[in-house]
C-alpha cells in the first residue's frame, strides 16, 4: 500500500492556525466571509470533497484576494439582502409613483432612495464576484473575464437603469415636475431582470423541490405584474392631464367616472386592482365605457397581456406535464419511494440518513438510469467518458508511468465506480487483498492495525496496488472514508489479464510495486 503523508500543510497553516491575537481572528473572519465556505452547499455540490474545497480556498487568498467567491457566505446573504431588498422596491416604487403622487412622504422615498443605493454598490459586487462556468467546470476568479461576461452576457445595463437614483436629477425640481419624477421613478422595473437571477440562485442553493419552487415563482411574478398594471391603471389618467403637479384626471377618465379622486389611497388601490384583474381576465369588473384614449390604450395593454399571461400559464402548465425536468422531478420520487420503503422497513434514523446521503451524493439531485444511458453509446464513446473521467488517476500510479497507452487506456476501462459514506471501511488490516483503489474525490484515514493513524489520502491519490501484483497479500493498513467518497476500484484479475501478456512491463510494474511496499512498511512501523 502507498501511503501519501504529504499533507496541505501551508492550507493548515493558513486556515486552521490556533495561535492569533483577536486583531488576526478579526482579519481572519472577515476575508474568509468572502471566500469559499464548507457549509455552502453549491461547494459541496461543484466541488464534491473537503480536499478541492481547500484547494480551491488556497487558489484563491494565493492569486485572487479581491475576488469574491461565488460560493462564499457573503455572496448567499448578499443575495438574500438584494432579493428582499429589490422586491420591496417593485412593490413601494410604483405604489408611490401612483398613489402617493397627491403628497409625498419622508420614509418611503427614504427607504426607496436607500434600497437603490445598495443597488447600485451591488453592480460593483457583481463585476468583483467570480462565476461557476459549467461549459469548462471551472471557478472563474479573473477580474476582466468577470467584467467581459457581465457586460456582454450578463445584466449590467438594466442593472444600471434599474439602480440609477433618478430623484436626484429633480432636486431643484422637486414639487415643479412632480408627475414627470414619479414617472422616471419607474425605471427601477429593469431590476426585475436581477432579481430573477438571484431568485434562482437561491432556489438551487437551497435545494428547493422543483414544482414548489415553480408554483411559487409563476405567483410571484403575477403578483408584481397585477400590482405594477394596477399603479399603471391609475397613473396614467394622471400623465395625461398634466406632468407637472398632479391635478383633478379630465371628465373622460374613469377616474372622474368613479369618482375615487379624494377618497382614501387604500380605496383607490383596491377600486383599481379590481379594474385590472377584470380587463385582464376580460370579465367587466367595474365595466364602463371608457373614452379617454389613454385610459382605452391602458386597458387593450392589459387586455392583451392578460391573453398572454394565460397562454403562458398554459405552456408552463403542459410544460410540466410533459416532463420538463424530468431528472429532478424523478430523483423527488425516487426519494419519495425510498423514504417509503425505509419506514416500511423500519430503518433506523441513523441508516435512513446515511441512505438519503448516498442518493444524494450519487445523483446530485437529477435521477438517471447510468447502465441504461451508458450500454446505448457505442463502444468508443463508452471509452471516451471513462478515460475523461479516469485517466487522470491511473496516470498518476508511479509504476504505470511508462506503459504504452493502449494498454494504458485498457487499464482505464477496467476501472469500476464505488461510493462509500462517512466513516465506511474501505479495506481492513490483515484481510486479504485483491484490488486497488483510486480516489477520484473525497478523503480517507490510513491506521496501521493496532488503530495509529498514518495520514490522510485526497483526491487523485491510490491505495493498495500491493494485491494488484501479490496474490492472497494481506492488507497492511486500514482505509476508512472521512468524508463522502468516490473511489475507482481496479481489481487483480482484470490487471493481470491485461499485463500478463507483456512480461517486461510485468517485472517493472512487479519491482516497483514491492521497492514502495518496503518503505510503506517502514513507515507503518514507525
Amino acid at each position: 500500500m502507498y501511503v501519501n503523508d504529504k499533507l496541505p500543510t501551508q492550507d493548515i497553516l493558513l486556515y486552521h492556525a490556533q495561535k492569533r491575537n483577536p486583531l488576526e481572528k478579526l482579519i481572519y473572519n472577515f476575508r474568509n466571509f468572502f471566500m469559499i465556505s464548507f457549509t455552502n452547499p453549491n461547494a459541496q455540490r461543484y466541488l464534491r470533497s473537503y480536499t478541492a474545497i481547500l484547494q480551491e480556498k488556497y487558489r484563491q487568498i494565493q492569486n485572487y484576494k479581491n475576488i469574491i467567491h461565488p460560493f462564499s457566505n457573503f455572496r448567499y446573504y448578499w443575495d438574500i439582502l438584494l432579493t428582499v431588498g429589490i422586491t420591496i422596491i417593485l412593490f413601494l416604487t410604483p405604489y408611490q409613483a401612483a398613489f402617493g403622487i397627491t403628497q409625498d412622504t419622508l420614509i418611503p422615498t427614504f427607504i426607496k432612495n436607500f434600497l437603490l443605493l445598495i443597488c447600485c454598490l451591488d453592480i460593483f459586487v457583481n463585476i468583483s464576484t467570480g462565476y461557476y462556468d459549467s461549459r469548462q467546470s471551472i471557478i472563474e476568479m479573473k477580474r476582466k473575464k468577470i467584467i467581459k461576461r457581465y457586460m456582454k452576457h450578463g445584466r449590467f445595463f438594466a442593472d444600471l437603469f434599474g439602480s440609477f437614483p433618478t430623484d436626484v436629477i429633480f432636486l431643484n425640481m422637486w414639487n415643479e415636475y412632480k408627475v414627470t419624477r414619479k414617472i422616471v421613478s419607474l425605471l427601477c422595473v429593469f431590476r426585475s431582470f436581477s432579481l430573477k437571477t438571484y431568485i434562482n440562485r437561491l432556489a438551487l442553493t437551497k435545494l428547493i423541490i422543483v414544482s414548489y419552487y415553480r408554483n411559487f415563482i409563476i405567483f410571484f411574478w403575477l403578483i408584481i405584474f397585477i400590482h405594477w398594471l394596477t399603479c399603471i391603471f391609475w397613473l396614467v389618467p394622471i400623465a395625461t392631464t398634466s406632468m407637472k403637479q398632479p391635478i383633478y384626471p379630465r371628465e373622460d377618465s374613469w377616474i372622474h367616472y368613479t369618482d375615487l379622486w379624494y377618497k382614501s389611497k387604500e380605496k383607490q388601490y383596491f377600486y383599481s386592482l379590481l379594474l385590472t384583474i377584470g380587463n385582464c381576465l376580460r370579465s367587466g369588473f367595474l365595466k364602463n365605457d371608457q373614452r379617454n384614449v389613454p385610459d382605452l390604450y391602458v386597458v387593450i395593454i392589459a387586455q392583451i397581456t392578460g391573453a398572454l399571461g394565460m397562454w403562458f400559464f398554459i405552456a408552463k402548465l403542459m410544460e410540466y406535464m410533459q416532463g420538463a425536468q424530468s431528472s429532478k422531478y424523478r430523483y423527488q420520487s425516487a426519494i419519495r419511494q425510498l423514504k417509503q420503503y425505509m419506514r416500511h422497513k423500519q430503518l433506523p434514523p441513523r441508516i435512513q440518513y446515511r441512505i438519503i446521503n448516498y442518493y444524494e451524493f450519487r445523483f446530485q439531485h437529477r435521477y438517471f438510469r447510468e447502465f441504461e444511458i451508458v450500454n446505448t453509446l457505442s463502444l468508443q464513446l463508452r471509452q471516451e467518458i471513462i478515460m475523461h473521467s479516469c485517466r487522470k488517476l491511473v496516470e498518476n500510479v508511479t509504476f504505470f508511468n511508462n506503459l504504452p497507452f493502449g494498454i494504458l487506456n485498457r487499464i482505464v476501462t477496467l476501472l469500476k465506480s464505488e461510493i462509500f459514506l462517512t466513516n465506511d471501511v474501505i479495506v481492513r488490516a490483515n484481510e486479504p487483498g485483491n484490488c486497488m483503489y483510486f480516489i477520484g474525490s473525497g478523503t480517507v484515514a490510513v491506521y496501521t492495525m493496532f488503530g495509529k493513524e498514518i495520514c490522510h489520502l485526497e483526491d487523485g491519490a491510490y491505495f493498495g496496488e500491493i494485491a494488484l501484483i501479490m496474490e492472497d497479500e494481506r492488507r497492511v493498513a486500514s482505509v476508512v472514508a472521512v468524508e463522502i467518497c468516490e473511489l475507482y476500484r481496479l481489481d487483480r484479475v482484470d490487471f493481470a489479464r491485461t499485463i500478463l501478456p507483456y512480461p517486461i512491463l510485468w517485472d517493472h510494474i512487479k519491482k516497483t510495486a514491492m521497492e514502495r511496499h518496503e518503505r510503506t512498511m517502514i513507515l507503518i512501523n514507525q
